[in-house]
């Protein structure tokens, strides 16, 4: 196969297509790759975890809706709450910083694992200042196929650690 014009010649138009079209499709899949949540690219459980974290101290709320199934549920001490309540509380909670230990995970099954870690946190919801350590526990589910297949949080609590 003759990749290039002997000199003085002009490429033939199918090779420029050819190249424009690879432009294209390498354009594509580097945005596909960065517009994916991080949680989604995340490579151990941990990570995932992490991530979400780090999604919701940085305020990234598309990232942070990104990475929760749209049923998602959360149980703390004053009730549950879902994805959009979530990420309401995201507007009013500010993360100085976050600390994950203790860190375990199950797989409950080929689409679920659960996770369950100590959380130290520094930060306040509103003028309420949540400081402390929480144990908490998260479920994530894998949903799709191939390339567009995903890992989202389904289910999520914290308790205040004794």
């Amino acid at each position: 196969m003759q990749l290039s014009a002997p000199p003085g010649e002009e490429q033939p138009d199918e090779f420029n297509r050819w190249g424009f079209d690879m432009k294209i499709i390498s354009i594509a899949a580097l945005a596909a790759v960065a517009l994916t949540p991080l949680a989604a690219q995340a490579a151990t459980p941990l990570e995932k975890e992490t991530a979400i974290w780090q999604a919701f101290k940085d305020k990234k709320a598309e990232a942070f809706k990104g990475m929760l199934e749209r049923g998602y549920v959360a149980v703390y001490a004053d009730g549950t709450k879902s994805r959009d309540q979530e990420l309401q509380s995201l507007k009013t909670t500010t993360l100085d910083s976050f600390k994950i230990s203790d860190f375990a995970h199950s797989a409950i099954d080929s689409e679920n694992v659960l996770m369950t870690y100590t959380v130290e946190v520094k930060g306040k919801q509103g003028k309420t200042d949540i400081s402390g350590k929480y144990r908490a526990a998260s479920v994530w589910h894998h949903s799709g196929k191939g390339a567009g297949s995903l890992w989202r949080g389904t289910f999520h609590t914290e308790v205040t650690a004794k």
